[in-house]
């Protein structure tokens, strides 16, 4: 049976890069992201469902969920920008970098989306909402994508290296440079 409770640690983890915007050691973008992501990715579902079935509903549904993903992404923008600003290893990443500029274009193409829907939902979905719609569920996947890889190639905004803590702080000549 085993006496140690700390869960195992392979030997080749990349060394991890804390959030400074963080409750509890749990940073806060990756928990915010994946709304905007879900509602986002779904506009483009909705609007082809209104093409397909003419109910209204599906119309009115991808205008909300353009506006949640909006408003949710704005706020994890805002949020992720802090993190990237406060950590100097994390601004030296091309990833990080490329993610933030995917991401802006992402709220771009859903502050579009909005813009254009606002008038008249249903009537805005073709070909315009279904075209912008389209766009963005891509470049959301890519957006996450980046992400993705920043969290777990690169250990960007999770927990600390526990394995290199000494009772004064961390141990500073043990602790691998970041990549």
């Amino acid at each position: 049976m085993r006496k140690d409770l700390r869960q195992p640690v392979p030997r080749t983890q990349s060394h991890t890069v804390e959030s400074v915007v963080a409750i509890a050691k749990h940073p806060i973008h990756p928990m915010l992201v994946t709304f905007p992501i879900a509602f986002l990715s779904m506009v483009v579902v909705a609007d082809g469902l209104y093409l397909w079935l003419r109910a209204p509903f599906w119309a009115e549904l991808a205008f909300w969920l353009n506006v949640g993903g909006l408003g949710f992404g704005v706020l994890a923008g805002i949020v992720g920008t802090m993190d990237m600003m406060s950590i100097r290893v994390v601004r030296r990443h091309v990833s990080a970098w490329n993610h933030f500029i995917v991401a802006v274009m992402v709220l771009a193409m859903a502050a579009l989306g909005v813009w254009l829907r606002l008038p008249d939902h249903a009537a805005a979905v073709w070909p315009w909402g279904l075209l912008s719609s389209s766009v963005m569920a891509l470049l959301v996947a890519v957006a996450g994508w980046l992400g993705g890889t920043l969290s777990f190639r690169h250990g960007v905004g999770v927990y600390g290296d526990e394995e290199t803590e000494t009772p004064k702080g961390r141990d500073v000549e043990d602790t691998p440079p970041a990549e």
